[in-house]
């Protein structure tokens, strides 16, 4: 079983896909989308972490039975095409959700403190505590959830030591739920925006949540109010988002961005990364080494399934 791993793996994921049985790994971390095509020709197993996967590739690869994502969506994957193809697609949901947390909570606290303008500021051999000095604080705050899957409940976690009062809404949420969670049930989006001096965004790109936080939503948050977001770009309407940000004061928090490069390294130039009601970082929210670690050993049991002809964890699209 011939397994190419396009992207950056832990080094002990690594070495336990090399001692599955018969295996025969290429580790080519740096292989952009665009160069898939040319190395899948006697691919078996491709295992992927932002590099995106495109019906090119799939039909460049005939030998391939499996694609893993390396992390939670598939939305960098064409499902559909690798469906067509007789190709099954997996994920390692849950094994980065404490990173992306830790991230969406750095955000949060930098937009408070407006931390990397601190830093610049220093950087630049300036002390400013008069314009810096000042900040809400978080204690009191309203915190609304988009989304309470395993990112979400983790979030839930790390807020708690905020003191903070935590709403949530997402489609399969009722009050029940959200009394076990010790948490606030918000019936409705609209109402969660009105209601939260901060919106934390933890849901999958699929069709419906695509827009999700649209103009209306955003037109129904308070004024200055943060908005983070870790899940997906196009969650958000990013036309919508400028326009708040320039009109109401929306400052926004976010790991991920339209259009990003498929490769490590690369120029990215974005009205919302120049904006400076912005904190963006460069969609790391699951780059750990426990993340890493976590995610690549996972995929390494999905490939091990996958090998022994087992059902596949995790098979977004099972025939």
């Amino acid at each position: 079983m011939h397994i190419l791993l396009a992207d950056k793996m832990h080094p002990q994921a690594i070495e336990a896909f090399k001692a599955l049985p018969g295996a025969r790994v290429s580790n080519r971390p740096e292989l952009g989308a665009e160069d898939l095509p040319g190395h899948l020709q006697d691919v078996n197993v491709l295992v992927v972490r932002s590099t995106k996967v495109t019906r090119a590739a799939l039909e460049a690869a005939p030998e391939l039975g499996l694609v893993i994502r390396a992390g939670s969506g598939v939305n960098t994957i064409d499902v559909a095409a690798a469906t067509e193809r007789g190709v099954a697609v997996a994920n390692c949901p849950g094994t980065n959700s404490a990173a992306v947390a830790e991230v969406a909570m750095g955000l949060l606290l930098s937009l408070d403190r407006r931390i990397p303008d601190n830093v610049h500021e220093l950087r630049q051999g300036r002390w400013n505590k008069k314009e810096f000095g000042k900040a809400q604080g978080l204690k009191g705050r309203t915190v609304g959830l988009v989304g309470v899957g395993q990112i979400g409940r983790e979030m839930i976690q790390r807020l708690r030591g905020f003191d903070v009062r935590i709403m949530a809404w997402s489609r399969s949420m009722t009050p029940e739920k959200a009394e076990s969670l010790g948490i606030e049930y918000c019936p409705d989006l609209l109402e969660l925006a009105r209601h939260s001096d901060v919106v934390s965004i933890h849901v999958a790109l699929t069709g419906d949540t695509r827009g999700l936080v649209g103009a209306e939503f955003l037109a129904a948050m308070k004024p200055g109010a943060l908005l983070i977001n870790t899940a997906r770009a196009e969650v958000i309407d990013t036309e919508a988002l400028l326009q708040a940000m320039d009109e109401k004061g929306l400052r926004a928090g976010l790991d991920v961005f339209p259009a990003e490069p498929t490769t490590g390294q690369a120029e990215y130039d974005h009205p919302l990364t120049r904006h400076p009601n912005c904190y963006g970082t460069h969609h790391i929210g699951a780059s750990t080494d426990q993340a890493e670690y976590d995610t690549g050993l996972e995929a390494v049991r999905v490939a091990r399934a996958f090998q022994a002809k087992e059902p596949i964890p995790n098979c977004v699209n099972p025939r």
